[in-house]
């Protein structure tokens, strides 16, 4: 058996195995929370007049008792429509403020200083973070709610690029690009959430995820964790490291929320270089699972181009390409979006491709864009 082959096979037998660990652990327990925790929601915003009416719209219908959740719109120096459109609804909502973020303090820069500096107003138990061109479902802060408990920190939610059939999107998503995100999404927040379940937490996002004010003070907030374009990632690092809190990833399709995909290919690599240049120092479990995947993904590109088919390489194709398909698929059964298995292909190729790329020019200087602005690592 040729080399690549025999290395291919082994690969794949390695992440077919490994990709089965995980999922074999159960989801975390959902609790009906007899006394409802007082909830801060922040949204850091900039330039989002196209989106943040809906996400706003979504926030003040939540099935969730107003005087036990606040909605803390940071406007970090919008020079569009926003922040009048904001100011609607808080003179609306009791429950909705309108701060101005109007410098960067402590070192920190974009979303990172803007919730920094949000979060000093909170005086609630519990943080849930969104973004400005998100629409959450009507049961987000509840659900939510049934994953706190005394010894959990953090709680991940999932983002869905294809609406799902609790979020009322006016005009959803339909070109092929965004179906294709809306896979690759969804399978690496699976594996995301699985290796959590088996208490190797590596990612959450920072459009969808929860966590407790006692932990966010006790690792000394954004100040002392030091400038980073992905905040979600250094605070749950930074908890996990302390070794006192759990760390959870749900699978809920009651505070999954909706994004909308990026439209054209610079805006994905963009948005994928910010997660890449924000996630050194991730933990030894985490590169262990990218470099398998980027690997045994690189490997079967290359048995396509050099034509070096036999049974080992037909064997790994197999297992590697079935493993995705079983890990999409579970949670396509999930969220009722059985639709999107069409684009199952598409999703493989484009998957294979980006890891490629950005496994080449992981170690090349970090410079990146965020709403309009240069950010240097």
């Amino acid at each position: 058996m040729p080399l690549i082959s025999f290395l291919l096979f082994i690969l794949a037998l390695t992440y077919f195995f490994t990709a089965l660990y995980l999922l074999s652990h159960p989801q975390p327990p959902k609790n009906q929370a007899k006394n409802l925790p007082g909830v801060a929601v922040l949204i850091a915003m900039r330039n989002e007049q196209e989106t943040i009416a809906e996400c706003l719209t979504s926030l003040a219908k939540q099935e969730y008792p107003d005087a036990l959740y606040d909605v803390f719109i940071l406007d970090d120096r919008s020079t569009d429509d926003s922040p009048r459109l904001a100011r609607t609804f808080v003179r609306q909502y009791e429950n909705f403020h309108l701060l101005k973020i109007n410098e960067d303090k402590n070192g920190l820069q974009g979303k990172m200083n803007a919730l920094a500096q949000g979060l000093e107003k909170v005086r609630r138990e519990w943080v849930l973070i969104t973004d400005a061109d998100c629409i959450v479902p009507p049961q987000w802060i509840r659900s939510f709610s049934g994953y706190f408990d005394r010894q959990v920190a953090l709680v991940g939610g999932l983002t869905l690029l294809e609406p799902p059939p609790n979020c009322n999107v006016p005009q959803p998503p339909k070109h092929l690009f965004g179906k294709i995100q809306a896979l690759d999404w969804l399978f690496l927040q699976t594996i995301a959430a699985a290796s959590s379940n088996a208490d190797k937490p590596i990612s959450v996002l920072g459009n969808n995820f929860a966590f407790r004010m006692q932990a966010y003070r006790q690792v000394g907030g954004f100040k002392a964790l030091g400038f980073s374009v992905t905040e979600d990632f250094a605070l749950m690092r930074a908890i996990e490291k302390s070794g006192q809190w759990k760390i959870l990833h749900t699978l809920d399709p009651d505070n999954a929320i909706f994004s909308y995909p990026v439209k054209t290919l610079k805006a994905f690599f963009e948005q994928r270089w910010r997660w890449i240049s924000g996630g050194r120092g991730a933990s030894p479990w985490s590169y262990f699972l990218v470099g398998l995947s980027s690997l045994a993904h690189f490997l079967m590109l290359l048995i396509f181009v050099l034509g070096q088919w036999n049974l080992g390489a037909a064997t790994g194709i197999g297992l590697l390409l079935g493993m995705d398909y079983f890990i999409v698929n579970r949670s396509l059964r999930r969220f009722k979006m059985h639709k999107l298995k069409k684009y199952f292909g598409g999703f493989e190729i484009f998957y294979a491709l980006y890891l490629l790329f950005f496994s080449v020019f992981y170690f090349f200087p970090k410079k990146v864009n965020w709403k309009g602005r240069q950010l240097f690592l």
